[in-house]
């Protein structure tokens, strides 16, 4: 069947691909069409009509693999080619969601599930709050790539989410290591364990990063490397970064985010090859994860959603996250269209997706049916909302400031 789940979606993406311009005309993101792909295709191989959880179990090592992979390439391709030259408005704007809007998000979500139902402990209720707080630029592309829209208001929404999974990943991995120690009875030995993973994977990141963009420099400015191999250097040092922490008992993924962080290429050429040849192959790994988990997430879960957790996914994306970055953007001379518009996009994606199906391989998913079906409902949501409302909000943006500058 492994073969039949790849020519599958190959022939998604080939579709996709091929009809992307007239799709997106329609308000339809490869996210999108890739759940639904990927559900769909789950009919005939009779993954609905499999038991709950079934279908996670079975698949959960396939999904695993890909998605660890694709979320290092992520944090190391967001954080390297981050140009720290920006201009300062759209710096401001990021710094005052990283540091306020983030912190809020997940602390307001912890509240709003602890209070939406008094069952779910404090750990769990956190995990989700910090599996559904980070953003994904990806489900909102119109938004990039609309140049009308305010290049600060652009640029803070992409900075914020190129660096805000990587920021919230050290305080998931603390949460979920203490939840895991604390169903196994385990003594506090769980603390030493998540620091010394942390510690050590930032270390061995920054190092490689750093060394690595030395020689990076060194080799670009004498010339001495061709233009394909330039393309590579993004993904082979994201991979060769997160197995080497992961093999010296680091986290991976901490490791990949320190070291895109770290590497300080000062080459804007070749800073801009990594970023489109990083976003192509990242774009390819993005549109897998998404199937499986159209393929089997979905159905591994869809029967345990309710009512409480629709309403908790519709704060979420609609109040909790608009209400945060409204609060962290008083004082900024931005309008009215343009707080409420940073504080909409806020599309979970991938990050939520491959959060979920790490903690699945540390704590076993039927004990926390709840919280995996909840998140799933906000990310189906979420790809469905985002992706249709990107490109007329932007245009909506646009001809709103354009009144509000005539009628000054």
């Amino acid at each position: 069947m492994f073969e039949w789940v790849i020519i599958l979606f190959l022939g998604s993406g080939l579709v996709y691909g091929l009809f992307s311009r007239r799709l997106q005309r329609r308000n339809i993101s490869s996210p999108m069409m890739m759940v639904i792909s990927g559900a769909l295709i789950a009919l005939p191989l009779g993954i609905w009509h499999e038991a709950p959880l079934r279908a996670l179990s079975g698949g959960l090592h396939f999904a695993t693999r890909f998605a660890e992979m694709t979320l290092a390439i992520i944090l190391f391709l967001d954080a390297a080619v981050l140009n720290y030259r920006k201009e300062q408005a759209a710096k401001n704007i990021a710094l005052r969601l990283l540091l306020i809007g983030l912190p809020l998000t997940i602390l307001a979500t912890w509240g709003f599930i602890v209070g939406l139902d008094d069952s779910v402990r404090l750990i769990p209720a956190l995990i989700l709050a910090l599996i559904v707080s980070p953003t994904d630029a990806a489900l909102g592309r119109p938004v990039l790539e609309n140049r009308d829209v305010p290049d600060p208001v652009r640029q803070g929404i992409n900075i914020e989410s190129g660096l805000n999974d990587g920021l919230v990943l050290p305080v998931f991995t603390t949460a979920v290591l203490l939840e895991a120690n604390l169903l196994s009875n385990g003594h506090q030995g769980w603390i030493k364990e998540a620091l010394l993973e942390i510690s050590a994977g930032a270390g061995i990141g920054i190092g490689c990063g750093f060394v690595l963009g030395k020689i990076v420099n060194h080799v670009v400015t004498r010339d001495m490397i061709v233009d394909r191999f330039e393309r590579l250097l993004g993904v082979l040092a994201a991979i060769l970064i997160y197995l080497l922490a992961e093999q010296l008992g680091g986290n991976g993924f901490v490791a990949a985010f320190a070291g895109g962080l770290s590497l300080n290429i000062s080459s804007d050429r070749v800073r801009d090859t990594i970023e489109s040849f990083g976003e192509a192959e990242a774009e390819l790994l993005t549109m897998l994860t998404f199937f499986v988990f159209g393929m089997i997430v979905v159905p591994a879960v869809y029967e345990s959603w309710t009512w409480e957790m629709l309403a908790f996914s519709v704060a979420s994306l609609v109040i909790l996250r608009p209400l945060c970055v409204w609060i962290c953007m008083i004082g900024s001379p931005y309008s009215p269209g343009e707080k409420l518009y940073i504080g909409w996009f806020g599309p979970r994606g991938i990050a939520s997706v491959i959060y979920m199906l790490i903690m699945a391989t540390l704590i076993d998913p039927g004990e926390f049916m709840p919280l995996f079906a909840a998140g799933t409902m906000i990310i189906c949501i979420s790809i469905v909302a985002h992706g249709i409302s990107a490109a007329p909000a932007s245009r909506a943006l646009v001809r709103y400031l354009a009144k509000r500058s005539a009628k000054d």
